[in-house]
This record gives C-alpha cells, sequence and structure tokens, in this order.
C-alpha cells in the first residue's frame, strides 16, 4: 500500500503548508470605539488610564491634535513598526487633512515602544524627540515596573 517515503513525503508538505499559512497571520488590530486608552496588557491602573482619557481627550478638543495609546503584551512575532502602522491606519488617528493624529504603542513582553506620527506633527514631534521620549521617560520607569509613570511623562 503506502511505503515509507511516501507517508514522510505528506507529512512534511503538510508541515510546510501549515508553517506558511502561520508565517502570514498578522496580530490583529482592536478596534479604537470611543476609548483613547486601550491597556490589553492590563498595567496600567483604572485610575490612571481614566486620568489619561480625560487629558487626552482635553488636548484634542482644544488643539485638534489626536493621541491614542495602545499597550499590548506582545507582537507575538509581528515587527513593531508593521504593527504600529497597521493600527493608526485603521484607527484613523487626527484629522484627514491635517494628518495630526499620535500613536503610543508599548508591547510590554517584548519590550518594545514605539511613537507613530502622523505627518501633520512630524515638525513638532521629530524622530529624535521620540526617541528620547522613550529613553528618557518611558524606559526608566518601566525598568522599575512602573507603568503609570512611564505613560504619564511620556504623555
Amino acid at each position: 500500500m503506502y511505503n515509507c517515503r511516501s507517508i514522510l513525503r505528506f507529512f512534511c508538505l503538510l508541515l510546510l503548508i501549515c508553517s506558511s499559512y502561520s508565517s502570514f497571520a498578522q496580530k490583529v488590530v482592536p478596534e479604537l470605539w470611543s476609548q483613547r486608552v486601550h491597556d490589553e496588557a492590563k498595567v496600567l491602573s483604572a485610575s490612571v488610564v481614566d486620568q489619561l482619557d480625560l487629558q487626552l481627550k482635553q488636548y484634542e478638543d482644544s488643539t485638534s491634535n489626536q493621541i491614542a495609546i495602545l499597550i499590548i503584551s506582545s507582537l507575538d512575532g509581528d515587527v513593531l513598526e508593521d504593527y504600529s502602522l497597521r493600527v493608526a491606519e485603521k484607527w484613523q488617528l487626527g484629522s484627514k487633512k491635517n494628518d495630526n493624529g499620535v500613536l503610543l504603542l508599548i508591547a510590554v513582553d517584548d519590550h518594545k515602544m514605539r511613537i507613530e506620527v502622523g505627518q501633520g506633527l512630524e515638525g513638532v514631534l521629530t524622530d529624535a524627540h521620540c526617541n528620547r521620549i522613550i529613553r528618557n521617560e518611558m524606559a526608566p520607569n518601566f525598568r522599575r515596573g512602573d507603568y503609570d509613570a512611564g505613560v504619564k511623562s511620556a504623555i
């Protein structure tokens, strides 16, 4: 009937097909809803989430610039830059006319952070400025396990 080689080939082909499907899988982007702070990793206290949400709403009302925060446990193998762009595109932060949105993305278990800035704010929030915020404000607090202070000082 079946020899050992044909069975082995079948399983190798099956393994190759299954692994190629998983390499194309991308981390799902959550819905924005009306929240500005999405703490899916549950590292922020409820009071800080409420405080930040109010602060970001007031900032948006006074400037039209829109800032959102997404904290996840892991990127699940996704590339930080790719995932942050997908989130920013799906959430459509800022106004379409001004492209004045900002996304603060934190992947806790991966120890990765990114500030994705719309073109309308790139003159104010340069790459160098964003890197200083991450390096000087967020990272030291996160190393101490104080996510509340890290996110608050970044905002």
